[in-house]
């Protein structure tokens, strides 16, 4: 992989350079880990002045550079982030089973974008993004011994949601961890580290 990985989505390697140091933007990543597939899901929220440079990018970049957003704006905001995710992915897997990718395929990428990022560019209105991307693993996985790492954005929030019947071994790459038990699941909940590198080891 990739020694200098800013983030994983679009979004973040499109804005985190024009993102104004008093801008106010969060990121939480939620991974789902079936025998067979995973899901890895993620919200991002922009505030104050990082919504104004957003809806700023979305207008100047692909629109009319009206001062305003329309509708048709964030749809074609919603394909580049679909078709870049997917080269990149492509390019370079986000996760390894093992220490590898050759068994993992992505099936499908979705994005919700706000429709509140309508409207005057100035607009200091809250804006609430979701994506998800789905992978299919060739053979069974929550097996005993079976490690894996993900790479994701530095310093974001991150839940990995199990059967609760898998027992967890230890985490590496990840701070300030809860393992919390719901019905027929578990949780590990945490930050990731500095290196935007981190694993979980089955037991």
């Amino acid at each position: 992989m990739r020694k200098h990985v800013v983030a994983i989505l679009v979004l973040l390697i499109l804005f985190i350079l024009i993102m104004p140091a008093s801008g106010q933007m969060t990121w939480n990543n939620h991974i789902i880990l079936k025998n067979n597939s995973m899901e890895w899901n993620y919200n991002e929220s922009y505030t104050n002045s990082s919504a104004v440079s957003y809806r700023d990018y979305i207008d100047s970049q692909l629109g009319d550079d009206s001062g305003l957003v329309n509708a048709w704006e964030i749809l074609k905001m919603d394909v580049r982030v679909r078709s870049y995710l997917k080269g990149e992915l492509e390019e370079d897997m986000d996760v390894q089973i093992n220490g590898s990718s050759e068994n993992i395929q992505v099936t499908d990428i979705a994005a919700q974008l706000d429709f509140e990022t309508l409207g005057d560019i100035n607009k200091t209105d809250r804006i609430d993004n979701s994506y998800s991307v789905h992978y299919i693993i060739d053979a069974p996985v929550l097996n005993s011994g079976t490690n894996f790492t993900f790479r994701g954005q530095n310093q974001s929030e991150v839940v990995i949601e199990l059967p609760g019947t898998v027992n967890i071994n230890s985490t590496a790459g990840m701070e300030n961890i809860t393992v919390s038990e719901g019905e027929n699941t578990t949780f590990v909940k945490g930050t990731i580290g500095n290196t935007s590198y981190f694993s979980l080891y089955l037991e």
